[in-house]
């Protein structure tokens, strides 16, 4: 359910919502894409869509399915290579674009994932570029694994509004937010062991918010835990682990709670029930939601026009 833009310039096939070629950087005056428009919003929130959910399980085979459809938003076929910053910057083109923070809006941040763009904090040493791009790479395909899914499910194609929705659903509460962070900070670990330097904007966001659900937590990361060995299966086709023959004991016992793996019917399970979840909140208070959905389609466009 890939849909593509092609280049006017070398004909390279590009994702529906990307904006600059892959292959040659060429504009594609994608400007169809964003726009805000409510009749797409009302027809993805529609009652057959709520039915279609309903009725509709999430299998394993068709989780694998999405899994690879996102391998294939990269069209080049490429062998496995160490993560450098040339090697990085090449193969997530397609996925993601990588920038400056020029505005310095997270001045404390080595980096920040935002609307589909990495940016860079231009004091980010060189040596820590990489693990920060993987880091940050890891937040995109937790997304992109639930806008896949949601298109999956729906037979659709990739919208703005699919878009926002997968950006509000990630964010909706602190338990996914914990879940997501994990993502990133496990996936970096595993790439790139040496240049880790611990779980801390995880550690944070616990200590910062102690009120939170012991359980939902533990179970917030037993789910991140299982999503990351998804991100690390997607990208293990274009970069392979550093230093992969030596042994080493992973940093996320310093975070203080037992991460446990769901198995493959637990994760599709609880992927699925948040999708629904959201998507029914949706459904049932359209009218109310349609303006915060608005505003993050204006932050996708912000940040990709």
């Amino acid at each position: 359910m890939n849909s593509t833009i092609e280049c006017r310039k070398c004909h390279s096939k590009n994702s529906i919502n990307a904006t600059l070629c892959y292959n040659c950087d060429e504009s594609l005056q994608n400007y169809n894409y964003y726009k805000n428009d409510f009749k797409v919003y009302y027809k993805l929130f529609s009652k057959e869509n709520m039915e279609i959910l309903e009725k509709i399980p999430l299998t394993d085979t068709s989780y694998d399915t999405i899994l690879n459809n996102i391998v294939n938003i990269n069209p080049e076929i490429t062998i496995p290579a160490y993560p450098t910053i040339p090697v990085l910057l090449k193969i997530i083109k397609p996925y993601v674009r990588v920038q400056y923070d020029s505005e310095n809006k997270h001045p404390n941040f080595l980096s920040f994932y935002s609307f589909n763009k990495i940016f860079l904090n231009r004091t980010t040493p060189s040596n820590m570029i990489p693990s920060s791009i993987i880091h940050e790479l890891a937040h995109h395909l937790f997304n992109e694994i639930i806008k896949q899914t949601i298109m999956h499910l729906l037979n659709t194609e990739k919208n703005l509004y699919i878009e926002s929705f997968a950006w509000y659903l990630t964010l909706q509460n602190k338990y996914l937010e914990i879940a997501n962070e994990y993502v990133s900070h496990k996936v970096q670990e595993y790439f790139i062991p040496e240049k880790f330097n611990g779980y801390t904007s995880l550690i944070k966001i616990l200590m910062d918010n102690d009120d939170l659900d012991t359980k939902k937590i533990e179970t917030a990361l037993s789910f991140g835990s299982s999503i990351s060995d998804d991100v690390i299966f997607i990208l293990e086709h274009f970069i392979k682990q550093v230093n992969n023959n030596m042994p080493h004991i992973s940093q996320d016992n310093t975070i203080g709670y037992p991460i446990y793996k769901f198995n493959t019917q637990q994760k599709i399970d609880a992927l699925y029930t948040i999708i629904y979840k959201t998507f029914e909140l949706f459904y049932k208070n359209k009218k109310d939601m349609l303006p915060l959905l608005d505003q993050f389609n204006q932050s996708y466009i912000y940040y990709n026009i």
